[in-house]
């Protein structure tokens, strides 16, 4: 099976790191792997750099909850967004404010058309107190 995505460790990183939490010293790690002590220090400080930073952007992805968004794609005819809202909505367990017309309404105002379909992709966001704002994406 081919990895997909490569992790934010290099090999070495993950052999110096492997070796260091088996209880090997720098200075071991560094003969078995024919590179100074220093190159481990450093193969160490860069590996945890990574590591911390696939954290924080797990943190960050975590905080972003885009199940209160509903991406529309163009070409999508203009009487089917009601519907697709309202389901994220119901998903959600949010009443909205406004009924499938005035989404309606409001989509044909603010999106940009060709004809009875949307030109470009809009996206609608959907807020806890029944509210929705389109932006055009």
């Amino acid at each position: 099976m081919k990895k997909l995505v490569k992790p934010f460790l290099t090999e070495k990183q993950i052999k110096a790191l492997r070796l260091r939490m088996s209880g090997m010293t720098q200075d071991q790690v560094a003969e078995v792997l024919k590179i100074s002590r220093e190159a481990v220090a450093n193969l160490e400080k860069r590996a945890y750099m990574n590591v911390m930073r696939a954290r924080q952007t797990l943190k960050v992805l975590e905080g972003m909850d885009l199940s209160d968004e509903v991406i529309i794609l163009a070409g999508t005819p203009l009487t089917d967004v009601p519907r697709r809202v309202l389901d994220q909505a119901d998903i959600l367990g949010i009443k909205l404010v406004l009924g499938a017309e005035a989404i309606y309404q409001l989509v044909k105002r603010k999106a940009r058309k060709r004809g009875d379909h949307l030109a470009a992709p809009i996206r609608i966001k959907i807020f806890n107190n029944g509210k929705i704002k389109l932006t055009p994406s």
